[in-house]
């Protein structure tokens, strides 16, 4: 484009994405800065930088913004852990690669928000219908994305189960201990002890 040549602007939809996509960035930042309970939308719409009547145009009220944050945070892990075990199948250490996946979500700068919203959602029951699908849906997309994975690189279908149940649990206890303090010196030695053992132990036909 010649550099006098002005900008074609932006539609309606495309403004209205980006205000959207700020809304819900500042949603997750806050949310792992402040918690739920300190959340406030005009909080958000201020650090979102727009007006709070975009806001309520797009997200009326709390419960909506932070549903829609961790919808779109859940997406984007199903969508990477997805391309990441398809390559998983032809690796030569699928366990190692599946640990690195969930490692990269639990360790991930959303974990904690998303956490103290899940914790918001047990006693507050409308919040928890509509976070509860969303959490579940990347449970089971992941799930089968990872035992997918470990068939094709030569596990029995119960074997890679097994493993994926495993390192989820693995990977869980040490996120949720982390909330608490980091202990990286403490979480590689782990995860070498549980890969080591998993491909000891579980029978694999290549």
């Amino acid at each position: 484009m010649p550099p006098n040549t002005p900008r074609p602007r932006r539609t309606q939809e495309e403004r209205s994405l980006e205000t959207k996509g700020r809304l819900l960035r500042a949603t997750l930042d806050l949310l792992i800065e402040r918690g739920y309970a300190r959340l406030t939308v005009a909080d958000i719409a201020r650090r979102a930088g727009v007006s709070n009547g975009a806001r309520v145009h797009h997200f009326p009220t709390k419960e909506e913004l932070v549903v829609a944050a961790n919808k779109q945070a859940y997406e984007d892990a199903v969508a990477i852990g997805t391309l990441r075990s398809r390559n998983a199948g032809r690796s030569k250490n699928p366990i190692r690669d599946c640990f690195d996946d969930l490692i990269s979500l639990y360790f991930g700068e959303f974990f904690l928000g998303s956490l103290d919203s899940v914790v918001a959602a047990r006693t507050d029951k409308r919040l928890a219908k509509h976070l509860h699908p969303i959490i579940a849906r990347y449970h089971a997309e992941i799930r089968a994305a990872w035992t997918t994975a470990l068939r094709e690189a030569g596990y029995a279908r119960h074997a890679a189960e097994e493993i994926y149940d495993v390192v989820l649990g693995t990977v869980r206890g040490m996120a949720l201990s982390s909330v608490r303090m980091l202990r990286p010196k403490v979480n590689k030695p782990l995860v070498d002890r549980v890969e080591r053992m998993l491909r000891e132990t579980i029978p694999h036909d290549r």
